[in-house]
């Protein structure tokens, strides 16, 4: 089951890092068009200014997407490996407690938040207020950051292991994650460091609303869900079939039920499977499985034969 959950880690991490690739590769085929056609009209800075959030609160009034697509924007080739190294080696400690709906949820999430700091801060301090013009953010990182303190403030004395040997609790690692943005915001790069507070900011308030059992990225992935409903299936509900055997005089008689059960309803009842899942091996991972239930023992069993 262990496997199991390490398998969906990497595949949603999987699907964030090929996202940032293709925007990655956009850039670049840009650059060479640019270069092969000697073009007058700057290809590569248009796709740039498109793609990345302004300070300029009239310039985002018309890039107003542009909070989306900042977080999968990369321009360096060294920036987009340090983010997706986090993304991929702490999205799989992440999936280890959570599920990729969540993943999703805090990348997103976590990367308007870090917008959303950035913005802010350079239109509040005065001394932004000369680059505020001209000044734009872009890259994963205050996504990432989301995610990476999540899962540190979530499950503070977890521990990774660098290089395989090196052991490091998660508290630690959050702090060190932190303190080093704090103290480069003086630096070349300001705006950058301060989105990577605001995506750290959402991720430490994820773990600790849902420890106090307060899921505060739950309306983003009902809405996720309803909307792979909706392109997944937009003629007919999915219909599972329940077979039933019954008794009569004596001959075994059966019939197949056929139960109607909506796409929104059909991924909620997964959700609360993982949920349960996730709350057995943590359960198994403190106690030990002779602790479990037999409830729990039978549920556990079914699952793994799914």
């Amino acid at each position: 089951m262990n496997n199991l959950k390490s398998i969906a880690a990497r595949s949603m991490a999987t699907k964030l890092i090929a996202a940032n690739l293709v925007v990655y590769l956009l850039v670049l085929v840009a650059s060479l068009v640019n270069f092969l056609m000697a073009s007058p009209f700057d290809i590569e800075g248009t796709v740039i200014e498109y793609l990345s959030v302004p300070a300029s609160l009239s310039k985002l009034a018309t890039l107003f997407w542009t909070p989306f697509t900042y977080m999968f924007l990369h321009t360096s080739f060294w920036h987009i490996l340090g983010n997706m190294l986090w993304l991929y080696f702490l999205g799989v400690v992440f999936l280890s407690v959570f599920d990729g709906r969540r993943m999703l949820a805090v990348y997103i999430l976590g990367g308007l938040s870090g917008a959303l700091f950035y913005v802010a801060a350079y239109n509040l301090f005065p001394a932004f207020e000369s680059a505020l013009p001209v000044s734009s953010a872009l890259g994963a990182s205050a996504a990432v950051s989301a995610i990476v303190i999540a899962v540190c403030v979530y499950k503070p004395h977890e521990k990774l292991y660098f290089f395989g040997i090196l052991p490091i609790e998660l508290k630690w690692l959050g702090i060190l994650y932190v303190l080093f943005d704090l103290f480069q915001i003086v630096g070349n790069n300001p705006g950058g460091h301060i989105s990577h507070l605001g995506g750290a900011a959402f991720g430490a308030a994820f773990a600790l609303c849902l420890k106090n059992g307060k899921d505060i990225t739950q309306w983003f992935c009902s809405l996720t869900d309803s909307l792979v409903s909706w392109f997944g299936n937009t003629s007919s509900p999915k219909r599972p079939k329940m077979k039933v055997s019954y008794t009569n005089k004596g001959q075994n008689v059966e019939y197949t039920e056929v139960t109607t059960v909506s796409d929104e309803e059909f991924n909620r009842r997964k959700h609360d499977e993982n949920e349960k899942i996730d709350r057995i091996l943590e359960k198994i991972s403190k106690s030990g499985y002779d602790n479990l239930t037999k409830e729990e023992k039978e549920f556990l069993f079914r699952a793994s034969r799914k």
